[in-house]
């Protein structure tokens, strides 16, 4: 095989195993935390990574081809490795193992003749079921690791992390999302007796990971809690002053950063990446109409199938988006999936709290909007206020200043 080609092996409900060539992707691996105590060192050199997809009961074809996409995207969001996918087709989770007897022994056939540095599950896995499949595949290539969609996430968060709180709170929903035998799983490897799934020593082991577990989340909890209660002092000063405040929440890549620059005159940067915007940023920006300024944030940007975990732990940044005045929920109209993603986000904004009459529906990208689809964007608002913008444009943007803004911050 050439080495701009990856190999797909494809086993699903509406295709037999077959061999596809696509050209390779490149992605760049961030220095963050893996599976052990030890963090991850930077890869400098092309990475291989395995993505295994277990599809759900009677999914559809576009339904898996949607979640493939976006696997593909949050992948090429990490940098440079060449990615090779087993799509597989099961009816239901396998407890200990996540993808099945027959898949592992699959997959661990697959790892004795090509190198592999990272097989990724598109689900949510247990601890100890990424325990299970680390242990099956540590004795075929040493220090291979067995992430799941959200390990994918946290790395993607870890690089695009600037500020000491977003690299907290990442390290917090990484410790709850590994638990404690994962946490200390190098302790346990190291052991050469009495260790894995024996008595004595093994059970003192699991004992001093839990220990270790608590007292270090512990460390971060308390360490962000300080930030947390230096955010709250700071959004009780700006109501003391009687500031109101907008906040821009969406879907990850809808472009809401760039929106954000339109409305305050700032320059962040702006990517076409999963997540490219982490810290909660803030601006300010005058209203004629109300002859006041208003404080306006850009936060992390949301995604399907996020877990709750993952959510509480970024708690303290999206403070911001629950006190807020107004909440700009920015669509990208030119998705084929917008009605999906408006779904995750309105699913997101109920588990926090957030009343549905502080949302404005900010239809954004509309210049790659074709003109005849117009109206069917604006049925996805139902009833609720909403407007029709580009940031690249600015089409839309005084309608939002002049008309929007006033109704909502009298």
């Amino acid at each position: 095989m050439s080495p701009g080609t990856v190999v797909v092996l494809l086993d699903v409900l509406f295709l037999s195993y077959a061999y596809i060539i696509r050209p390779a992707r490149k992605f760049l691996l961030p220095s963050t935390h893996i599976g052990y105590n030890e963090p991850m060192p930077e890869i400098t050199k092309p990475s291989h990574i395995l993505l295994v997809y277990l599809a759900r009961p009677k999914i559809s074809r576009s339904e898996m081809e949607h979640d493939i996409t976006e696997l593909w995207q949050l992948t090429e969001t990490l940098g440079n490795a060449t990615i090779t996918d087993i799509i597989t087709q099961h009816e239901h989770v396998t407890a200990a193992t996540y993808i099945g007897k027959g898949k592992v022994s699959e997959v661990a056939e697959y790892l004795t003749t090509h190198p592999t540095d990272i097989v990724l599950l598109n689900g949510h896995v247990k601890p100890s079921q990424k325990f299970t499949l680390i242990k099956s595949f540590w004795g075929i290539q040493k220090n291979i690791q067995v992430w799941d969609r959200v390990d994918l996430i946290l790395a993607i968060f870890s690089k695009h992390a600037r500020t000491t709180e977003a690299n907290l709170q990442i390290e917090l929903a990484r410790m709850h999302h590994m638990g404690p035998r994962i946490f200390g799983m190098g302790m346990e490897l190291s052991r050469q007796g009495g260790g894995i799934g024996t008595r004595g020593i093994g059970e003192t082991n699991t004992e001093l990971m839990e220990r270790h577990w608590k007292r270090e989340i512990k460390k971060v909890k308390d360490q962000l809690d300080k930030l947390t209660a230096n955010r709250e002092r700071q959004m009780e000063h700006r109501k003391n002053l009687g500031l109101k405040t907008i906040s821009i929440v969406g879907y990850t890549n809808a472009g809401k950063t760039s929106l954000f620059n339109v409305l305050t005159h700032k320059k962040h940067v702006v990517e076409n990446a999963l997540f490219a915007t982490l810290d909660s940023t803030v601006g300010e920006i005058y209203m004629q109409e109300l002859g006041t300024k208003v404080v306006i944030t850009d936060t992390i940007g949301f995604i399907a199938n996020l877990p709750p975990s993952l959510i509480q732990a970024f708690t303290s940044t999206l403070l911001e988006s629950i006190h807020a005045d107004v909440i700009l929920h920015v669509v990208d109209a030119s998705d084929p999936d917008v009605v999906e993603k408006i779904r995750v986000v309105h699913e997101i904004l109920d588990q926090l709290h957030i009343p549905k009459e502080k949302e404005v529906m900010v239809f954004n990208k509309m210049d790659a909007v074709a003109p005849k689809d117009r109206e069917r964007i604006i049925f996805l608002a139902h009833d609720m206020p909403h407007v029709l913008v580009s940031a690249k444009t600015r089409e839309g943007i005084e309608e939002l200043t002049s008309s929007v803004f006033p109704r909502f911050l009298k």
